[in-house]
């Protein structure tokens, strides 16, 4: 290991406390910093000289800084990768790394000359297969390859663009040389982390960044969003473009939504897309809508079932067949995923000189390809020192050498084997230290008119050892901001303003009927989530008191409301209403943290979560981060159960508060108040029923009880300043239309949220969502509850209960009349069934 020491006396005197006087690396590795000990390189002076500045106790602030703004962002990476469903948070190491105008020119033009040349052989292997008659392309990589998709043979994409975007892995070798690890054709990832990482680190370093002449990102989008325009001859005001995304299953669920904010392009999913007549079209809430582009986030082999004979939700039935009448535009096309293929590389040399009579200005790192005698002999005879793997995707090759030596000799074409990757090392920040780490990087081009355009920049994915850093494991890596380096001033450019330009002002806010069905029942989980905090809160608050269980006379009564809801278990044989102390707890913790309780605490939150997740493209930035508040319910079982409540209800508070005072009243936000009004009046209407017994038999205090769980005894107190009575309780949680927790009150939102809902065409009489929800306007209206009291009959509660069970019944009604009119386009929801209310999977 070679260490940099810049404590030489012949450096300047505060160079002796810098950072990187620790730093190591190996010898065999090219050092991105330092030429040699004590001798940075010269574009990485002005880094180390600010960090340096900064000093240690800043720098962990801002690295502090850094992960909760990527906590904040939702910056996650395989949001599904362990059991608690939590994402792993994408790693960003703060220290950039920067490049050299000549160095980047170098590689962009390599890079542009790489895409023109895969482009050509994707348009040869999928048109005339010159290269493969003639012998350039062996047929096992073809015929052999999974990648080739044989029902996409004879397409021809818009402006013959077979390669719209691409993305390669460099590393720099001992040598200072760059080399091309990998390709990507299909769907290349990254760019979306490239994008967040430069967000937050010129929000951590402004003064550095803006004192540096860094080129900047957007132009590059800019030229991806106008070269689609040109290239589909799509329209300038409004153009039909969508993010086909595999949805939040997908591990970088996190990029599309981001591109998808970024660019402006509506983010949907497979079962969002139909075709009919040989077009393909959005289902959206008043109707289809042409779509013209799809930016294509999806695997190759799942982007039709139909065509390509595949059980899967993430695609489109009969894609291929519209891209093969030309009426589509899809950014890449299906199949160019071929550009994937490891082997491929072994051969660019020869058809670079072949197809463009040039050599390669990228060289590819050293590989053979066991499907020839050569290179099968040569893989053979150094099998020890080489990393052998599979030649036509990236899974895993056998591990022992006996058993690796078998499959090789019994299926050549099936494996390639390549030297030992030895990248270069670059500073990284970890807990107030400075050490080193191994670092590829990841660049990417995009079509244009007169051929390719590179991003000046891109992502630098680092670790710090070689296997983690080359294999698929990003949990397990880190990544960092490029910095290229200008020789010129830089021009400050934007996307802020938008790509588009605007068609219309106020135009209608229509909507995916998935993205409707994800914001119903995000509004209905959120009402469940406080309703149910609201409930465990009122009982943990009389729990923590000087009186023992036994003594709190509307304990029962809370326990009761539990009960019918399935969080507390029923009446035990011997008639006890309050178990045991230890046993009650137990059973209480259980609704607060049992991840097999389909009602507690912690999975109501989480289907919050993840009903929020599968519209986060619908979210703003802040409502997004009120919803990442919610994963620490489950991180704190040990703390005090009140508090912890009373924190949940104030997050929950707050993202209704921005709901209300943030949300355009779209279509959007009716359906997620229609969630949140629904739900709430359900359960309003299941309070009163199921208390409504107990309160007239067994303890008046449960009056006050009722009061608080519905969050209206403050407006009581406000209001009557006397002592809890049936009838102007009754009143203020039913049939007041001033408080916004009354069953009034929801019923009179849904009301006029159904008149504002899309309609196919002019009707003369009203739909059963409509009469509906009149019916039950009205019949709250003319509720009679003067002198409603308890009495020992119970005719007057009896006709009360009757009108609450009605109003119960219609609710559903409506949620069932809801999903029949307006979410048949889902062809399956998550979610649980609204169509009776049940809160049971």
């Amino acid at each position: 290991m070679i260490k940099a020491d810049l404590s030489d006396p012949a450096l300047p005197p505060h160079a002796s406390a810098s950072l990187f006087n620790s730093i190591a690396w190996p010898g065999n590795a090219y050092g991105e910093a330092f030429f040699s000990p004590a001798s940075p390189r010269e574009h990485w002076q002005p880094v180390i000289t600010a960090l340096d500045a900064m000093g240690t106790d800043v720098l962990k602030k801002r690295q502090d800084r850094v992960r909760r703004m990527r906590h904040e962002d939702g910056a996650t990476y395989n949001p599904f990768d362990d059991p608690a469903g939590r994402g792993t948070p994408w790693a960003l190491e703060m220290i950039p790394l920067p490049l050299t105008a000549g160095e980047w020119a170098g590689i962009e033009a390599g890079l542009i000359q790489r895409a023109r040349l895969l482009e050509k052989i994707l348009a040869d292997t999928y048109g005339p297969q010159i290269l493969l008659n003639d012998g350039w392309i062996p047929s096992a990589l073809v015929f052999a390859n999974p990648n080739f998709l044989r029902p996409c043979h004879g397409i021809q994409p818009a402006g013959s663009r077979f390669l719209s975007y691409y993305a390669a892995d460099l590393y720099r070798g001992p040598d200072g040389r760059f080399r091309v690890l990998r390709d990507y054709g299909a769907n290349p990832a990254g760019l979306g982390y490239a994008l967040e990482n430069r967000i937050v680190i010129s929000r951590v370093f402004p003064e550095l960044y803006h004192q540096t002449q860094i080129r900047r990102l957007a132009p590059f989008f800019h030229t991806f969003h106008h070269s689609l325009l040109q290239r589909a001859a799509l329209r300038q005001r409004d153009p039909g473009i969508v993010l086909l995304s595999p949805g939040p299953d997908s591990r970088i669920y996190f990029e599309h939504a981001l591109l998808s904010r970024y660019l402006g392009y509506p983010l949907v999913e497979g079962q969002d897309l139909t075709v009919r007549n040989g077009k393909v079209f959005l289902k959206k809430l008043a109707g289809l809508e042409p779509v013209e582009a799809i930016v294509r986030l999806t695997a190759d082999d799942s982007s039709d079932p139909f065509a390509l004979r595949r059980e899967t939700a993430n695609g489109v039935a009969g894609l291929i067949q519209v891209s093969r009448e030309r009426n589509i535009d899809i950014v890449n096309p299906i199949g160019s995923g071929f550009v994937d293929t490891p082997a491929l590389s072994v051969f660019l040399p020869a058809l670079c000189q072949q197809l463009t009579g040039e050599d390669l200005l990228l060289e590819n790192h050293p590989a053979w390809w066991c499907g020839t005698a050569d290179g099968m002999n040569h893989v053979l005879a150094n099998l020890e020192r080489l990393t052998v793997g599979p030649a036509m995707d990236r899974s895993t090759a056998p591990c022992l050498p006996a058993e690796l030596m078998a499959s090789i000799q019994a299926s050549p074409h099936a494996f390639m084997a390549r030297d030992p990757v030895r990248p270069s090392v670059v500073p990284a920040y970890d807990n107030g230290s400075v050490g080193s780490r191994y670092t590829l990087l990841r660049v990417f081009a995009c079509a244009t008119d007169d051929g390719f355009s590179v991003m000046p920049g891109g992502l630098a994915i680092t670790s710090a050892d070689v296997g983690t850093l080359t294999g698929d494991c990003p949990e397990q890596q880190q990544s960092k901001d490029i910095w290229v380096l200008s020789d010129q001033p830089v021009e400050p450019f934007s996307l802020m303003g938008g790509l588009q330009a605007v068609a219309e002002f106020r135009r209608s806010s229509d909507l995916p009927s998935r993205v409707a069905d994800h914001l119903l029942w995000l509004g209905r989980y959120l009402e469940r989530a406080e309703g149910l905090v609201r409930l465990l809160r009122s009982v943990f608050r009389r729990l923590s008191g000087e009186a023992r269980p036994g003594d709190i006379p509307e304990l029962p009564f809370l326990l009761n409301l539990l009960r019918a809801d399935n969080i507390f278990p029923p009446v035990p044989a011997d008639g006890v209403d309050i178990p045991r102390y230890r046993e009650l707890f137990a059973h209480l913790d259980a609704a607060l943290y049992g991840k097999d309780r389909p009602d507690s605490v912690v999975v109501v939150l989480k289907r919050v979560q993840d009903a929020a997740r599968n519209v986060r493209d619908r979210l703003s930035l802040d409502s997004w981060r009120v919803i990442n508040r919610l994963e620490s319910f489950a991180d704190n079982p040990a703390s005090d159960p009140l508090e912890l409540l009373d924190d949940t209800l104030f997050t929950l508070s707050a993202f209704s508060g921005l709901a209300m005072e943030s949300m355009t009243r779209g279509l959007g936000w009716r359906f997620m108040d229609m969630g949140r009004r629904a739900e709430r009046a359900m359960n309003q209407t299941g309070l009163i029923r199921i208390g409504l017994p107990q309160v007239c038999t067994e303890s008046r205090s449960a009056l006050e009880a009722l009061l608080e769980v519905a969050d209206s005894i403050m407006t009581y107190r406000a209001r009557y300043r006397t002592a809890f009575q049936l009838a102007p309780v009754l009143d203020l949680l039913i049939v007041d239309e001033s408080n916004p927790k009354s069953l009034a009150f929801q019923v009179s939102q849904l009301v006029a949220h159904v008149e504002h809902l899309p309609r196919q065409s002019e009707r003369r009489f009203a739909n059963p969502e409509e009469r509906l929800s009149l019916e039950m306007l009205t019949a709250v209206r003319l509720l009679d509850l003067t002198g409603m009291r308890c009495s020992k009959g119970g005719a007057q509660t009896e006709s009360l209960t009757a009108f609450l069970e009605l109003m119960d019944a219609r609710l559903k009604d409506f949620a069932q009349q809801i999903s029949a009119h307006y979410l048949t386009r889902v062809q399956a929801t998550p979610h649980f069934s609204m169509i009776g209310g049940d809160h049971q999977p």
